[in-house]
């Protein structure tokens, strides 16, 4: 009779032998070929593919995309906001005015603002000559005197105000660059920052305040600063009251550093 030691001897040899042959087989070489395929694929799909196969590839990508939010839109929905903020912050690092940005698209502002145009321009596409400089010397001394005060109340660093000012700035600079054909509530409220689920009566009382507040400010000058608002809820225009002091307004904003408080492509029809 065999020994317990023979038995296990043998049960490893034939173990052994096994895996020997399992590592010759056609089926592993296949599995390691299709896995380093896969690898240089991945770490060479930039610099091996020309423009054309990289288009396509895009292209499908986004078909893709788009299947999974037609046939499982919970987890698109789950997903997709998330890999938006990591190709953001892979992208642009820590960046927290893009991070504010970004964060108001994907709570409103996608509704009326294109993903695109949140995105950082390059120096070339941000220069603001377009907008020319105040020359105080064209200006009367009513409207002098309140762009002075107007001074006075944005003074300092911006990122060190506090809420209702920067609100009164952003709120002052939008109606501004829009002249006389207004804003929507809506873009207003998230370019505060509050979100969808905060916008109505707290989002409303913002802007309400913001523009009390202005218009106090312009008042002493004898200028009745903003039309009355037309419409209701997130539909609600807000507009200046004149074009002339809109402009006047607007160029004054333009130029200051709290300009970058702004949507990242305000509409100035002003200086089309």
């Amino acid at each position: 009779m065999r020994s317990a030691q023979d038995i296990t001897t043998k049960e490893q040899n034939i173990t052994s032998a096994q895996k020997k042959n399992m590592k010759g087989s056609s089926s592993e070489k296949n599995e390691n070929s299709i896995d380093a395929d896969f690898d240089y694929y991945l770490s060479s799909k930039y610099s091996s593919k020309s423009d054309t196969q990289r288009d396509l590839y895009f292209e499908k990508l986004l078909e893709a995309f788009k299947t999974l939010s037609q046939e499982a839109p919970e987890v698109f929905d789950s997903i997709a906001p998330e890999m938006l903020q990591r190709s953001i912050w892979s992208w642009r690092g820590a960046d927290p005015l893009l991070s504010k940005k970004f964060n108001n698209w994907i709570l409103g502002d996608y509704q009326w603002t294109p993903f695109d145009e949140i995105l950082p321009k390059n120096e070339k596409e941000f220069q603001r000559q377009e907008v020319p400089r105040l020359d105080p010397r064209q200006l009367s001394e009513a409207h002098q005197s309140f762009i002075e005060s107007l001074q006075e109340r944005f003074y300092g660093d911006p990122h060190r105000w506090d809420a209702s000012r920067r609100d009164q700035f952003i709120i002052l600079g939008m109606l501004a660059a829009a002249g006389g054909y207004g804003v929507r509530q809506g873009m207003l409220i998230h370019c505060l920052g509050i979100g969808l689920s905060e916008s109505g009566v707290r989002g409303s009382n913002a802007v309400r305040a913001a523009k009390i507040a202005l218009s106090r400010t312009a008042k002493p000058f004898g200028f009745k600063l903003f039309s009355p608002a037309v419409g209701h809820g997130s539909e609600r225009v807000h507009a200046f009251e004149n074009t002339e002091l809109a402009e006047i307004v607007a160029r004054y904003v333009f130029h200051h550093d709290a300009y970058v408080l702004l949507p990242a492509t305000p509409n100035t029809p002003l200086f089309q």
